[in-house]
């Protein structure tokens, strides 16, 4: 299938993801892509940990890619579970502390499994080519967060009027498609948090000497 505007092979039939009602899949998957990278990792290997015939896998899954994206989508949905629980964002924080405050729970979330944290750095090592293939599936997601966050900071008077809604979602979606430039796989959690908040502050106060 092309990479391009690629949808997964459950998701194109409108099917739940096969990953959800088989742990031990999910298990395998998690396993070997939290510990080599996409192009290393052995789907033969991954089946055969699960426990499943080949005939069954491609029932459900087009490739290695679409058992990656699913994995992937998993995960992202685990993590917004985790964000609806314990986001403490209200009302009166601003654009800014709205970020920082999910950061941080993205932080709190890769602690769950020493896995989660594994395969997200071990994802800002692929090559761009990949990145990118992945993103183009999932970033219409967090462009979509951001313009409504970026929304409501302007409405409050939180951010600039004289720049468009639209034009400032893209920058910060183009900002953490690009983050492993900053943040890298060898950082602790500590190290991560001060790069979001130079970030942030680069964000919120720009580079100019007024």
């Amino acid at each position: 299938m092309s990479e391009a505007n690629r949808k997964m092979k459950w998701q194109q039939e409108g099917a739940e993801n096969p990953l959800n009602g088989n742990t031990a899949l999910c298990e395998a998957a998690l396993d070997v892509f939290s510990t080599y990278s996409f192009g290393e990792a052995s789907l033969n290997d991954i089946i055969k940990a699960a426990g499943m015939n080949k005939g069954s896998f491609y029932y459900r899954f087009y490739d290695k890619m679409d058992l990656y994206l699913s994995l992937f989508q998993r995960l992202s949905i685990e993590k917004l579970k985790l964000f609806e629980q314990y986001d403490d964002t209200n009302t009166e924080d601003d654009f800014f502390t709205s970020i920082r405050k999910k950061a941080i729970l993205g932080i709190r979330f890769a602690r769950k499994e020493p896995r989660y944290t594994a395969l997200s750095r071990r994802f800002l090592t692929e090559e761009l080519s990949f990145r990118e293939t992945v993103i183009d599936v999932f970033g219409g997601v967090t462009e979509n967060v951001l313009l409504r966050m970026v929304e409501e900071a302007q409405a409050k008077g939180q951010v600039r009027h004289d720049i468009s809604v639209q034009m400032m979602a893209e920058v910060f979606a183009i900002l953490l498609e690009r983050i492993d430039k900053v943040i890298t796989p060898a950082m602790d959690d500590d190290e991560v948090l001060i790069k979001i908040d130079e970030l942030i502050t680069v964000l919120r106060d720009g580079t100019a000497v007024e």
